[in-house]
């Protein structure tokens, strides 16, 4: 008789389902996700329409990482991967003059 690859102890879960996280780690993931997804997308909306000051920009930006490290802790790197560049891309086209080309 061929051995199951299955356990038939109902204490003992599968393999499958040792290496899958609970279902509601995952979607506690998702939502801190979407609300950085949400902070960041109002942060873009705000350097480019609200924002007067160099300063209030460097603040808005700021807010936006701390605000992404609360929700994910030793994060920061990642942070400024994904979402820095699209912040400073906006900080550069409001605040900064645009260079002549030689």
């Amino acid at each position: 008789m061929a051995s199951e690859s299955r356990s038939n102890d109902p204490d003992q879960p599968d393999r499958q389902d040792r290496e899958r996280p609970p279902k509601k780690a995952v979607r506690e993931e998702t939502r801190k996700i979407r609300r950085l997804q949400r902070v960041v997308a109002l942060a873009q909306q705000m350097l480019a329409t609200q924002v007067e000051t160099k300063g209030e920009a460097i603040t808005v930006m700021n807010g936006a990482k701390d605000y992404a490290l609360g929700l994910f802790p030793e994060k920061g790197d990642t942070f400024d991967i994904i979402y820095g560049p699209r912040l400073m891309r906006i900080y550069r086209a409001r605040f900064e003059a645009p260079r002549e080309a030689s």
